[in-house]
């Protein structure tokens, strides 16, 4: 008996020994044996961009950005020293002072750059530092007016008391677009019609053909995209195509064309729009942007690949989508020479 109980605990041991020395099989595993996943910092860069304030380009040590949440940041190091404050770390805060006025940024307001990622970072000579402050906040809780022109990536600051001009930027001239383009296609594949909206930061777009199209067709098809161009969706918000646009009746200015009607073509007031609709829907696709309600036409249509269309109709099939990025998103269309041009923008 006195046997069977030394060998019962003796097997009882050398489990023990094993489970602690094995990670996953009772032993916690240590921070050691942890191999983080560092993010790269190219994955929170949207762009760089330069400060000007009071009128004059700011000598910034390091490199500002938007980033993906599109905010604007700028370093803790030119924070410092374009707005002569003072910045004390305390625990995981950040306590900026100057004169008066004095606030804290919690951990989550602010990035901190791994200094592995920071020495790194091969971005053309780009410079980074280890923190980064959200500029607009921390300039307004100074006191300072914030405006930002995305064309030529600028943040502008203006001093309370400063009286003088904004800095002055070159116009853009209207986009050469190139020949021989294809029916559809996306703004990565021609890049130029990203000019359309040069103070706009566009995530992605599409474009479609209007070359064949009837006059009265072309005329409903810009009375729509007019309806959207601007339109701003907040995040989690759902939008809905015929909510913005509207009846498409006489009465709000739309002509007869060509729609779809089961299998058939038919006259219609309106006939056209479901480019408008379907060109958009691309541009939400290439935007990665939730879409809620879709409807496929009944034909196939020329326009567009294979299910890659979406139709519409004023109490019936709509196209509703969700805006699931963490910042406001704006929708830009335009017809421009013979194309349906969308983007969707990101809004600071």
């Amino acid at each position: 008996m006195k046997k069977v109980k030394s060998f019962t605990a003796m097997v009882l041991l050398i489990t023990l020994i094993v489970c602690y020395a094995t990670p996953g099989m009772g032993a916690e595993t240590t921070e050691s044996q942890v191999v983080p996943q560092e993010v790269p910092v190219t994955s929170i860069i949207l762009r760089t961009i330069e400060v000007y304030l009071d009128g004059q380009k700011a000598p910034l040590n390091y490199a500002a950005f938007i980033d993906t949440t599109a905010r604007s940041v700028i370093s803790l190091n030119d924070c410092s020293l374009i707005f002569g404050a003072q910045i004390e770390v305390i625990d995981t805060r950040l306590l900026l002072r100057k004169g008066s006025q004095e606030f804290l940024l919690e951990e989550g307001d602010y990035l901190q750059l791994p200094p592995a990622q920071v020495q790194e970072e091969d971005l053309s000579t780009i410079q980074l530092d280890e923190f980064y402050l959200p500029m607009r906040f921390v300039a307004e809780q100074l006191g300072y007016k914030v405006k930002y022109n995305s064309r030529v990536g600028a943040v502008i600051i203006r001093s309370f008391d400063y009286q003088g001009p904004d800095p002055q930027f070159a116009p853009l001239e209207p986009p050469q677009l190139p020949a021989n383009l294809p029916r559809w296609g996306t703004l990565v594949d021609v890049p130029v019609m990203a000019q359309l909206w040069p103070a706009e930061n566009i995530i992605a777009g599409y474009f479609t053909s209007i070359a064949t199209s009837p006059p009265s067709r072309n005329h409903n098809i810009l009375l729509s995209c007019n309806k959207l161009n601007g339109a701003i969706i907040n995040p989690g918000e759902v939008c809905s195509f015929n909510r913005i646009v509207g009846r498409r009746t006489v009465k709000t200015g739309y002509k007869t064309a060509s729609v779809i009607v089961g299998r058939r073509l038919v006259p219609g007031i309106g006939g056209g729009v479901c480019q408008t609709s379907s060109t958009l829907y691309n541009s939400l696709l290439e935007s990665q942007i939730q879409i809620v309600e879709r409807h496929p036409h009944s034909l196939r249509i020329s326009y567009l690949p294979a299910n890659r269309d979406a139709t519409v109709s004023w109490g019936g099939a709509d196209l509703k989508f969700r805006n699931n990025k963490p910042y406001p998103i704006k929708i830009l269309s335009q017809v421009y020479r013979n194309y349906v041009i969308f983007a969707i923008a990101a809004v600071e």
